[in-house]
C-alpha cells in the first residue's frame, strides 16, 4: 500500500470524516480513498498531538501484524509489536543488537528467536518514529535484512559489515533525531 494523505477543509467536513471513519472502524475496516484496510479486533494505536510555532498536528497511528498463518518476508514468523513506549522499545532494541553482535563477533550464529526479537523490535521501532526520520528507518530496515540473509548465508565477513552498518545508522540517527 502506498503512502496518502487525506486533505479535509473545515472543521464540519473533518467532524463527517470521522464519524464515518468510526462507522467503519467498528466494522472492523479502515477506509482510505479507493482502498479498505481490514482491521484485526487487537490493534496497537498511538494518538499524538504537537505543537508547534504557528501550528497544532494531531496524528493518528495504527499498526495491526499479517493475518493469522501469514509469514513475514524471509519465511519469519511475523513478531507482533512489542508493548511500551517509543523509550522502551529502544531500550530493547538495543539490548538484542548488542547480543547478535557478541555472537557473530565470537564466531557463532545468533538464534532464531534473537533474530525474530530483533526483527520485531527493528519493525516496532520504525512504525514508532517520527515521519521525518522514515528515510533513516528504511536504511536500518535494509541493513538488517542484509544481516539477516548474510547470516542465512554462512557469510560472517558479510554480516559483521552490515553490523557495523546497523551501529553507524544507530549512531547517525540518534545525533541526527534526537
Amino acid at each position: 500500500m502506498s503512502k496518502k494523505t487525506a486533505t479535509i477543509h473545515g472543521r464540519e467536513a473533518l467532524a463527517d470524516y470521522l464519524q464515518n471513519l468510526t462507522d467503519q472502524v467498528r466494522k472492523g475496516r479502515f477506509p482510505f480513498g479507493p482502498e479498505v484496510v481490514e482491521l484485526a479486533e487487537d490493534l496497537e494505536v498511538r494518538l499524538s498531538l504537537k505543537e508547534k510555532k504557528h501550528s497544532v498536528a494531531c496524528k493518528l497511528e495504527w499498526s495491526r501484524g499479517a493475518p493469522e498463518g501469514q509469514r513475514a518476508p524471509g519465511g519469519r514468523p511475523e513478531v507482533p509489536s512489542p508493548p511500551g513506549s517509543f523509550r522502551h522499545v529502544k531500550k530493547d532494541l538495543a539490548r538484542a543488537f548488542r547480543a547478535i553482535k557478541a555472537a557473530v563477533s565470537e564466531g557463532g550464529t545468533p538464534d532464531e528467536g534473537l533474530l525474530a526479537e530483533f526483527e520485531g523490535l527493528s519493525r516496532a521501532f520504525a512504525a514508532r518514529a517520527e515521519p521525518e526520520w522514515e528515510r533513516a528507518a528504511r536504511e536500518y530496515l535494509g541493513h538488517m535484512e542484509n544481516l539477516f540473509r548474510s547470516l542465512r548465508d554462512g557469510r560472517r565477513e558479510a554480516a559483521m559489515h552490515e553490523i557495523q552498518d546497523l551501529q553507524a545508522r544507530m549512531v547517525s540517527c540518534h545525533r541526527d533525531y534526537k
